[in-house]
């Protein structure tokens, strides 16, 4: 596993770059992130679709091609998607992966940027920071855990522990998330191994595509084993049921030491099955661990693609401390 070059006064440059959603609806707000982001001494260079009000920001290929630009040049760490949405699967078949590989940097995201993040992991053994798009540091989307995403840019190696309080309901307004909830995980686990994963939604769509890399990273790391993470967006409980089935037959799971699996933003729970039930039913000898700090809730972890990690959870409390090891 490559860990990129971390960031410093030196190299400090993010690239910053729309492959799903424009940020034009929300401009006020992004800049609001922009500034944050700089405070911690970053400088960031934007691409020409960032601030579109479109979605998808514009073409697949100029998509791409912007990506590209950020990619080559050498003064840049880190390239980190401006917003999530519903279209970067489709710039999938014109991403330069073996160009990606040659040039080693930090790629960021959340939700549906996972199809740029999982791919980049699996394919060129090169570690992504899941967790955060670089429109989520506004006045709404600061958490407990955004200055911890930012110094992990900058080297600082951080046990992540689980909240305290969380926002139970999450609903989109004008002020911040109301944290009045509090935090207990539901199931226990104690492991070691590579930690992969993303949004549920998108990783299923890239399964059994092309662009499923999964076996080659699970044979990679057998010997390690792999610490599965899940952010389900709004997924129908039945559908995830037989996603997990699928990715169980195509051997996904042969080298699973657990699963983390973040609390739902939008529920869809059928009658027929739950969302934990369809974890039991589906993996019933793996730990999998309910309603943790990750994914679109808040607040949420970044979560290193690809870096190795000791996970403990207990009594409804946790904690992740990544270890870099290649």
């Amino acid at each position: 596993m490559k860990y990129p070059k971390f960031l410093n006064e030196n190299n400090n440059t993010i690239g910053v770059c729309a492959m799903s959603s424009g940020v034009g609806h929300k401009l006020d707000s992004f800049d609001e992130s922009m500034d944050y982001i700089q405070s911690f001494g970053f400088h960031i260079v934007e691409s020409s679709s960032v601030r579109n009000d479109s979605e998808p920001s514009c073409d697949a290929l100029t998509r791409v091609d912007e990506l590209n630009a950020l990619v080559k040049d050498s003064s840049i760490g880190a390239v980190w998607l401006a917003a999530g949405g519903d279209f970067q699967f489709e710039t999938l078949p014109y991403i330069d992966f073996e160009w990606i590989e040659k040039n080693p940097k930090w790629y960021l995201g959340a939700s549906d940027p996972t199809n740029l993040l999982f791919p980049v992991t699996c394919k060129c053994d090169l570690a992504t920071v899941y967790g955060f798009n670089a429109g989520s540091f506004d006045a709404y989307g600061v958490n407990e855990y955004s200055n911890l995403c930012l110094d992990f840019l900058k080297g600082k190696n951080i046990e992540l522990h689980s909240s305290s309080l969380h926002q139970d309901v999450d609903f989109y307004n004008d002020g911040a998330p109301i944290l009045n909830t509090k935090t207990e995980y539901d199931g226990s686990c104690s492991v070691s191994g590579r930690l992969l994963g993303g949004c549920f939604e998108s990783i299923n769509d890239m399964a059994g595509t092309p662009y499923d890399f999964v076996e080659e990273f699970n044979e990679r790391y057998k010997s390690d084993g792999v610490i599965w993470f899940f952010d389900i967006f709004s997924m129908n409980s039945c559908d995830v049921y037989r996603a997990l089935l699928k990715m169980k037959y195509m051997g996904y799971f042969k080298y699973t030491k657990a699963i983390l699996v973040g609390r739902v933003l939008f529920k869809n729970v059928s009658d027929l099955i739950g969302y934990e039930e369809a974890f039991k039913r589906a993996l019933p000898d793996i730990d999998v661990v309910f309603k943790m700090d990750i994914g679109h809730t808040y607040p949420h972890m970044y979560v290193v693609n690809g870096a190795m990690a000791r996970v403990d959870i207990c009594d409804g409390h946790g904690s992740i401390q990544y270890e870099m090891k290649e």
